[in-house]
């Protein structure tokens, strides 16, 4: 056999090209019956119930993510050992942001610590604690 070409048009003709094999089956078919990725399913075909579902009415119990503002102890690891932080977080929309507080070890980072964990019970907004925290940079 002759191996074709770009220019061998003959290898490419009808006789050369196989038949589609046509099924009346497709057209038997309705979208009820399709059982398909992105078919729609109703609450109560759902197998899945409970998975990813959370039911509670006490905020606390939840992750801490689940508040507005809280703060957060980290690490990070420099030459195989661990240092701890603090940090200020809080949610605006679906973002996380932080800032900055200090060494674990740092009287200075359990003084900011103490003063955001007060801020935070009295009900401050996130936007007045980061203000807070950016004004004590200038000390």
């Amino acid at each position: 056999m002759k191996q074709p070409t770009l220019f061998d048009l003959e290898a490419f003709t009808k006789s050369s090209l196989p038949t589609p094999v046509y099924d009346p089956a497709w057209d038997e078919l309705t979208p009820q019956d399709s059982h398909s990725v992105g078919a729609q399913i109703s609450e109560s075909d759902n197998p899945y119930k409970t998975v990813g579902a959370q039911v509670a009415t006490d905020t606390k119990k939840l992750a801490p993510q689940h508040d507005t503002h809280w703060i957060e102890k980290y690490w990070v690891e420099r030459s195989g050992n661990k240092y701890w932080y603090y940090r200020y977080c809080w949610m605006v929309g679906r973002k996380k942001n932080r800032l900055y507080l200090g060494s674990v070890d740092s009287a200075i980072a359990k003084r900011k610590k103490a003063d955001v964990e007060i801020a935070i019970a009295d009900g401050l907004a996130p936007v007045e604690i980061e203000s807070l925290i950016k004004s004590w940079r200038g000390r």
